[in-house]
């Protein structure tokens, strides 16, 4: 099987939607023998910051000697980003082999009324690559909530990560912050290390605590006041951290707290034992590059492009253009999901922008572009809509000025296809 059919036999996978639940991925761990037994993880759950703190982690460890696997999702330009070990991505001949071997075993539990899901293949599949390539470590990213994801297949991580957690998916995970915390917080398991990132609401913090102390975990919490900014711009920032100095490539002063808490993961792995040396955290810190996260991918004109699709992952957007970008007028290509706070993302990023094209997103999900453009004319008063986004690139093509940037967001797919376009 080739690495296109293999994809294309996950993508099928996706009309059984998203079903909370481990039921499923559980048959399909004992027909393959139960890799996720085999190997070591650091589990990272929460809302906003995952794959920041994941490819921190993951360089640390990396830079430290050790064969690391690192699960992330969604995927910016190329569908194998998903699963990688040691910064290279899944082999395009071993993902068609190994999804072609997993085929007959999803089919049997089809025919018994068990039906996998894409994610929970696709997590199958890279618990098996992981396990035959003998990782050291994997840093595994929640797909979506935690208690029922999953990726909560694994019994015992070495390390227990949440970011920052906020509303998202409510129609899945709760309305509220409480339940939705509650979720995440699924993936503490007992007498494991627990790394808090500083919360946002006070009660998805008290959440978290109350469980990992139910289950006798140590907590490393990150604390706002421990994080001094030192400098901010383009190529980054500096920090100090409980008297270390903190360099983060990645823009934008969230990351602050994102580094910081990766680092507190490192902390906690040398804690248990683990090789680690404080040059390896910094260094798997400054090193982490992450696409779609206000991604600079052009200086002339400035174009940056910001997956962000939810209202916490906009305020951070915005926070950057007041600050990391002050100097320049944003002429903004908007795309976003239909089941998104659209409402509310607009609210936010609409006012600080001099002009602004809405896209329809290539995905079903997506928001029609005259709808969405109604939504931020509500803010803005020079909004105009277009089909797709190369034809909203030929409209503001050739009239960016040196004073404006061109920023492109709303959501990870149509980062993706900003990506695609730029590398043709």
């Amino acid at each position: 099987m080739t690495c296109e059919q293999a994809i294309e036999y996950l993508y099928s996978r996706l009309k059984f939607g998203l079903i909370p639940g481990l039921e499923r991925i559980q048959a399909l761990c004992e027909l393959v023998d139960n890799p996720q037994d085999k190997l070591k993880f650091i589990h990272v759950g929460g809302t906003n910051g995952k794959g920041s703190t994941c490819s921190m982690i993951a360089g640390m460890l990396q830079n430290a000697g050790y064969k690391t696997g690192l699960f992330t999702s969604p995927y910016v330009i190329d569908f194998r980003e998903r699963i990688q070990i040691n910064g290279q991505m899944i082999d395009p001949d071993e993902l068609g082999s190994i999804v072609e071997e997993i085929i007959p075993l999803v089919a049997q539990l089809d025919s018994l009324g068990i039906t996998p899901t894409e994610f929970e293949v696709l997590t199958v599949v890279s618990l098996l690559y992981y396990c035959r390539k003998k990782c050291d470590y994997v840093v595994l990213e929640v797909g979506l909530g935690g208690l029922c994801d999953s990726t909560n297949i694994i019994k015992q991580p070495e390390v227990c990560v949440i970011t920052s957690v906020s509303y998202d998916h409510t129609h899945i995970l709760g309305e509220t912050i409480e339940e939705i915390a509650f979720q995440k917080s699924g993936i503490i398991k007992e007498n494991t290390s627990v790394v808090v990132y500083p919360q946002i609401y006070k009660e998805a913090e008290d959440i978290i605590f109350n469980c990992a102390k139910n289950k006798n975990c140590k907590i490393y919490s990150v604390k706002k006041e421990d994080v001094t900014p030192i400098l901010s711009d383009m190529t980054g920032s500096v920090f100090s951290y409980k008297d270390q100095r903190i360099k983060v490539s990645l823009i934008g002063s969230h990351q602050l707290y994102n580094a910081a808490t990766a680092f507190e993961a490192g902390m906690a792995l040398i804690e248990r034992g683990v090789k680690l040396t404080v040059d390896n955290i910094l260094f798997g810190i400054e090193n982490a590059h992450i696409a779609a996260r206000t991604q600079i991918v052009s200086q002339q004109p400035l174009t940056v492009i910001d997956g962000g699709h939810n209202p916490d992952g906009v305020a951070a957007l915005c926070q950057n253009l007041v600050t990391v970008f002050s100097g320049k007028k944003v002429i903004a290509i908007v795309g976003m999901m239909a089941d998104k706070d659209v409402a509310l993302s607009a609210k936010l990023l609409a006012p600080l922008c001099e002009r602004i094209v809405t896209v329809t997103v290539d995905n079903p999900r997506s928001m029609k572009s005259d709808d969405l453009k109604g939504v931020f004319e509500s803010y803005n008063s020079d909004v105009i809509a277009c089909d797709n986004l190369e034809s909203a690139l030929k409209e503001v093509n050739g009239k960016i000025k040196d004073d404006e940037m061109l920023l492109i967001c709303g959501s990870l797919y149509l980062a993706s296809e900003a990506e695609n376009l730029k590398n043709q």
